[in-house]
Order: C-alpha cells, then structure tokens, then sequence
C-alpha cells in the first residue's frame, strides 16, 4: 500500500543548525558556495529549511553562518542570477570556523565567478537518458536501512509508480531515469567494471563509513560517505552519473528532515523511510535540478500522483 507525504512540501522557517566537531579555528581562503534545501518531516522541528554551505578543494562540506544582511544579500545575488550555487567561490578571509560551520566576518560576502569550464551539475532539467545511482550507507556499528539492495532497487526504479515514472510522466516521457549504464551514456570501460565490482543490485551499492551515526551530523555522514563511494568507485562523484542518492538508516542529530538536495548539484540525502516516498523523491531532485513544475507547483500529471508510495 502506497503511503501519502503530500504535507511535506510545506517549507519551514530558517535558523541555526547545531555545530559538532573541530574547535575554532581558520578555514581555508575560499569554498564552492552550495545551497541545501531540507524538506521538513510534519509534526517535527526542522533547525533549517534551507542554508547555504560551502565546500572546500578536500570535498568537506561547511555551513555557512551569516547574518540578515549578508543572507538577504546573497538571497539577492542567487535570485538575480549573478551568484550560481555549485559553482562560484566565495571568500573566507577573517571568518572562523569551528566543527562544520563557518562564520563570515562583518560586511558584504564576496563572491568570485567560477572560472573552472566542464563542471558537471545537476542535468535532469536536459531531456534524455539519466543515470542515477543510490548509495546504501552503512556506519560503522553496522547500522544500514533493513530493506535489502533488491527491495531499495526496486522502490526507486521498477514499483509501479516509483521515481523513474513520475520523472518520465513530468516531462511527457522526455526525461528517462536509468541505471542501466553503459558507454553510450558516457561511462569508460573501467568506470563500468568498477560499478559492477561494487553494485548490490540494479542501481544500488553499499558503502560502509567510518562513522557512528548516532554522533554525528548530517555533514560529517554525506562527506564520509562521497569519500568512500568515491574510493570503491576509483573516481569522483558524480562522475558519468547524473544523480546520486544517500539512503541513511536514520537521522539521530540535528534532525526533523525527510531528506535534503544540494541545488544545481548532484547529491541528495535521505533519512529513515523516506526514501520510499516517491513524493520525497522527485520534490528533492527536483531542487537539484530546478523541476519546480513538477516539484513545487503540483501541476499536470504530478498533482494526482507524485505523492504515492
């Protein structure tokens, strides 16, 4: 029986996720600037339904700790177009950081226009053939969703209304997920053996981390688990791939979220059960991708059925 999470569109008000980790110290001279939508879980507390992050040249991912001014500044400059997240840097000169949050000094943030070409963001808004792949996280006590490679396989690709399909029917059968992958689609040779070393089942691997969940924030566990997909795989993510999916056992810090997307980017988070509902799944890579007619607005074909599960 499919399961209804139609509420979980509802955006939350913003503020201060809770810092863990390392004491203060200076970050590095500059970061990726990110956007990270969260999606709230009704009835619960979200900390924040949207933040800006940064991550550095190791791959570390960072919040951002801003005042009203330098955010409505920087909302600005996102809306207008001239700053564009998961690519442009911005300046960390005289801020502090301290466990994964970085706080910017005083004054106007300063942002650099990405002069790096070929980046690859999230391409799902292109019609065509899409690769996506879903990582199973495993901490290091084990910890993992109950549901077998198979069963995660098949609530994301193969049920009968499942991400694949409300994608296809959003966009009038133009966008078709895949994990089917294959050189036409961009993938070398060795890349193809090492996905086949490591896949559980059509689309979906494990990963296991060096991390107790239960202690850790969602920054520390995504950041893990890119390392170590990036390791097993032999390149860096996305890689030939359009979209990556996290599926977490559960969130035990600084929590209250169904699942989270980096906009214009590739990565997205899901927590607990939430990874089944095909509602969740569409709205977070929706926000990857900017699919806001489909994610947002509920119009067409995905008012009726975006939220089965």
């Amino acid at each position: 029986m499919k399961l209804f999470l139609a509420s979980m569109l509802i955006a939350s008000a913003v503020s201060h996720e809770s810092i863990r980790g390392r004491s203060l110290q200076a970050p590095p001279l500059d970061c990726t600037i990110n956007g990270a939508a969260l999606l709230e879980i009704p009835g619960e507390t979200l900390d924040a339904d949207f933040v800006y992050d940064c991550v550095n040249r190791m791959g570390e991912t960072s919040r951002l700790i801003l005042d009203d001014e330098q955010k409505n500044d920087l909302d600005a400059q996102v809306k207008r177009g001239a700053v564009t997240l998961g690519e442009d840097q911005i300046e960390l000169a005289g801020a502090m950081m301290s466990g994964n949050a970085i706080t910017l000094p005083n004054g106007k943030v300063k942002v650099n226009k990405s002069t790096s070409k070929g980046r690859k963001l999230g391409t799902l808004d292109k019609v065509g053939l899409k690769p996506i792949l879903v990582v199973r996280v495993i901490d290091k006590n084990g910890k993992a969703r109950p549901e077998s490679d198979d069963e995660i396989s098949s609530d994301v690709f193969s049920d009968a209304v499942n991400l694949k399909s409300q994608l296809s029917a959003c966009s009038y059968g133009d966008l078709t997920v895949t994990n089917d992958y294959s050189e036409e689609l961009g993938f070398t040779s060795v890349q193809l053996e090492k996905i086949s070393e490591n896949i559980g089942a059509p689309g979906v691997m494990n990963a296991t981390i060096d991390l107790d969940i239960t202690e850790n924030n969602r920054y520390a566990i995504h950041d893990a688990v890119t390392s170590k997909v990036n390791s097993l795989l032999g390149f860096t993510l996305p890689g030939p791939f359009d979209q990556v999916m996290y599926v977490v056992e559960k969130c035990y810090v600084s929590c209250g979220y169904a699942a989270y997307a980096y906009i214009n980017s590739w990565m997205s988070v899901y927590q607990d059960v939430y990874y089944k509902y095909v509602g969740v799944q569409v709205h977070e890579l929706g926000r990857l991708t900017h699919i806001y007619f489909c994610a947002l607005f509920l119009q067409s074909c995905c008012f009726l059925n975006l939220f089965s599960q």
